[in-house]
């Protein structure tokens, strides 16, 4: 279940989805050569965390859409607001970091359509602030090639957009923490996370000792929700038009589905399972491994935000923006927040 308010009603056809489960995984449609390139076919880690991207393609092939979004330098921030979310809203965290938290700049930007009547005026395109509030660069292929940051050749090292400076900071005194207590939180955060494995290089810690800082978010979104959250784009967040059919008939085709997309990544549908399913793949084996115990002491960790009912609805209101929708609940959500992995990696919940 979800803690959110407005519940999703799968509306897709029946026909439709039997022809895409038929069609099976996006990445593999139109002959696309099952080949994961020389970096990560040689390497066991990336290429089980390649082999699993296209079992759970497979498996929700007839629902759902998928999209790639790599990072490196915003992983601390999205295991944080991953953690957060857990507690306050049920969000997977198990499975998935969670990319935005913040509810009031989707006040002003709730959907793709919103975005694209915005984006003209955005003089530095997608690394706009008020895009990078709201928006995640993706793209839709994992094999394919692309200008920007093909899979096959960033999963390893990573790739990221955009100093970092301030955020996670930021995000902690949203929540509520006072004012004398966000830097030594802050670097208890860090400290745990290194001791993790999760490369920190970018706030004051330590880097990993692989050198390999990157990861990659698997973004699972009904197929009925693609075109309200998702278009097509050239690099810089440019529409691309010839994509944007709509956008999700493009993704319905049995050609070779590639190219890259920006996504309005709203919480009020990137928090239920039934209308996002998520996994992350860490390049670092250590922190790959070690990532549900992260988030378990990071939760710990967070009790200054999360331990009370009074801290947990201080922290709400921060993430709101103020006034608390009628739906939240101020009881800890952490518990409901846990479901199997086979069953989290069902097609339907």
């Amino acid at each position: 279940g979800s803690a959110l308010a407005s519940k999703f009603v799968p509306s897709l056809s029946t026909v439709v989805a039997s022809k895409q489960a038929s069609l099976g995984a996006q990445s593999l449609r139109g002959g696309v050569l099952h080949d994961y390139g020389p970096a990560v076919s040689k390497d066991a880690h990336g290429s089980m965390c390649f082999d699993q991207m296209l079992k759970h393609e497979q498996e929700f092939a007839g629902e759902w859409a998928v999209f790639y979004h790599s990072y490196s330098v915003a992983a601390l921030l999205y295991e944080v607001q991953a953690a957060v979310a857990a507690v306050l809203f049920r969000f997977k965290s198990d499975f998935a970091s969670l990319p935005r938290l913040l509810w009031q700049p989707f006040e002003h930007i709730p959907t793709a359509a919103r975005m694209l009547e915005e984006f003209p005026k955005w003089k530095d395109r997608d690394h706009n602030i008020a895009f990078r509030k709201v928006g995640l660069c993706g793209v839709c292929g994992l094999l394919a090639p692309d200008a920007e940051a093909p899979p096959k050749q960033v999963f390893l090292a990573g790739y990221s957009v955009g100093p970092l400076t301030g955020l996670l900071e930021g995000l902690l005194d949203k929540c509520g923490v006072p004012a004398a207590q966000v830097k030594a939180l802050t670097k208890k955060v860090v400290e745990l996370a290194v001791a993790h494995g999760l490369d920190c290089a970018a706030y004051g810690g330590k880097p990993c000792k692989s050198g390999r800082s990157g990861h990659y978010l698997q973004i699972f979104i009904r197929r009925e929700l693609v075109d309200k959250y998702v278009y097509a784009a050239k690099p810089y967040g440019v529409p691309d038009k010839p994509r944007n059919l709509p956008l999700s008939k493009y993704l319905e085709g049995n050609c070779q589905i590639q190219g890259q997309v920006r996504i309005t990544a709203n919480p009020d549908f990137f928090l239920q399972a039934t209308c996002t399913r998520m996994f992350v793949f860490s390049a670092d084996p250590s922190y790959h491994n070690k990532r549900t115990a992260f988030q378990q002491k990071l939760t710990a960790a967070l009790t200054p935000i999360l331990g009370s009912v009074a801290n947990r609805t201080k922290a709400a209101e921060g993430i709101f923006g103020g006034t608390l929708p009628e739906w939240w609940s101020a009881e800890d959500q952490s518990k409901a927040s846990k479901i199997s992995a086979g069953r989290y990696g069902q097609s339907s919940l």
